[in-house]
């Protein structure tokens, strides 16, 4: 599957009540970098104080991402999943099965993966990029793009263990660091990566 096995109990959940404490244990982390974004709370209207009385409906809205109903149209569908070891929550990945907006086409790409930073720097990006792979491939997926920023080694190495092949970089302008919800750095760019889910006989999906 990758150059590193995906370890026993980790796994992708949909997202779940049951995973309260941890995740607000990880959204604390996240919120003490200034990433709470990657958590989705900023984007769906909650905040850091409001999260633990309205966790119910939190779950409810995230998991609402993906439908794909009518009634949501002009939004792309969002598969938002949890990375969690045994009970704990470890991060949050997603999947973006149309590109139907530029700046996924051009920056987001099909799948996007976080790791809480106390979980970060043991093989739980790896893990998350492969499971995540794993997901795309069920729901129909055979391609799929990621991306990460030319200065974030870390995220780099998870996708070129997971089989990425490097397409090229294009520049950053100020509305895609706006989009990911932070500001603009100078002479960073965004690498391109194509995940082949089908026909590679070197990987094993089935994570």
């Amino acid at each position: 599957m990758t150059d590193q096995e995906v370890p026993a109990g980790v796994r992708l959940v949909t997202p779940a009540a049951g995973f309260r404490p941890s995740f607000l244990d990880g959204a604390r982390e996240f919120a003490a970098e200034g990433r709470l974004e990657s958590t989705y709370c900023i984007g769906l209207g909650y905040s850091l104080e409001s999260l633990p009385a309205r966790f119910g409906a939190f779950v409810h809205d995230l998991v609402s991402l993906a439908d794909a109903s009518p009634m949501r149209l002009g939004r792309y569908v969002d598969r938002v999943l949890w990375l969690v070891d045994g009970d704990e929550y470890v991060g949050q990945t997603s999947i973006r099965p149309d590109l139907g907006t530029q700046y996924l086409l051009a920056y987001g790409g099909h799948i996007g993966y976080s790791i809480r930073p106390s979980r970060r720097r043991q093989g739980y990006g790896t893990a998350a990029l492969a499971l995540t792979v794993a997901a795309a491939a069920g729901m129909g997926l055979d391609r799929v793009l990621v991306t990460c920023d030319s200065d974030n080694i870390g995220s780099r190495r998870i996708i070129e263990r997971n089989h990425g092949q490097y397409e090229g970089e294009i520049p950053m302008p100020p509305q895609a660091f706006a989009a990911e919800g932070r500001p603009p750095r100078q002479g960073v760019t965004k690498r391109r990566y194509w995940i082949e889910i089908a026909g590679d006989p070197d990987a094993d999906w089935e994570a």
